[in-house]
């Protein structure tokens, strides 16, 4: 017990031992939020004995998930900690993605495309249409598409309210279909993959909303819309959601709190 506590502020160890339910804890740059992240999940493993499996931590950066994953096993060992869910959103999606592959309908073998191959296919895309990429750059076009995956929005419900996005929809919906057609996504679409699929499939929201008694996420205030109905969602049942965010303005504007 001493060891997780250890060196954390007063304030920080009411975070860490904060009673169930949805908690947000803000903080400044530099304060720590991090290490009251990993401290929270050893506290969890250690103290009220719940099963790792049972455990999802999210991160926005590789380095913050490493770093949590060395802190983490430091204070609790590699054979309480293995079984966590931790990583980034991406990550997370991914392993969620081609675990229930059958029911999200894709093959689990399935390719993630980088920025370059994303570009080549809106470069591909708009040759086929006939489109002059000098006219549409595919930055930008990249970038509608990307704006709305973030928004849950698929090619067959993006509604364009200008010829840009006119344009964009037409891209997005033969670069989806390029994608496809390669057994591809992209990393936009490893966040709105999983979330369609909780939405989708009733059976797979139960059993996952079921095995996930808590949800961690680090900079909360960072959330975009596909991020937070991800996370919102596995912690349907439970409600054990706990963010970290170095503002709540974020939290407030869309209802984090609800």
């Amino acid at each position: 017990m001493s060891s997780i506590l250890d060196g954390l502020n007063a304030q920080q160890r009411k975070a860490v031992e904060a009673k169930d339910g949805p908690t947000l804890v803000i903080a400044g740059p530099g304060s720590g939020k991090t290490r009251v992240l990993t401290s929270r999940v050893a506290y969890l493993l250690e103290t009220r004995n719940v099963f790792p499996y049972r455990i999802m931590a999210v991160t926005f950066t590789n380095k913050a998930s490493r770093e949590m994953r060395d802190r983490l096993t430091r204070i609790a060992g590699t054979e309480k900690t293995g079984d966590v869910m931790l990583g980034t959103f991406h990550s997370i999606c991914a392993r969620i993605l081609r675990r229930e592959a059958q029911h999200a309908g894709l093959d689990r073998n399935f390719t993630i495309y980088d920025s370059d191959d994303q570009t080549n296919v809106v470069k591909a895309a708009l040759a086929e249409l006939n489109i002059d990429e000098k006219k549409y750059k595919p930055s930008s076009i990249h970038s509608a598409i990307s704006a709305a995956k973030s928004e849950l929005i698929t090619p067959e419900d993006y509604k364009p309210d200008s010829y840009f996005n006119e344009i964009a929809g037409r891209v997005y919906a033969r670069y989806n279909a390029v994608l496809r057609a390669n057994n591809a996504l992209d990393f936009d679409d490893l966040l709105m993959e999983a979330v369609l699929l909780l939405q989708r499939n009733e059976a797979v929201r139960v059993r996952m909303q079921e095995r996930y008694l808590h949800v961690l996420v680090d900079e909360f205030q960072d959330t975009n819309i596909a991020q937070y109905t991800l996370i919102k969602t596995l912690a349907g049942k439970h409600r054990n959601l706990q963010g970290r965010a170095s503002s709540i303005d974020r939290w407030i504007r869309v209802g984090h709190g609800a």
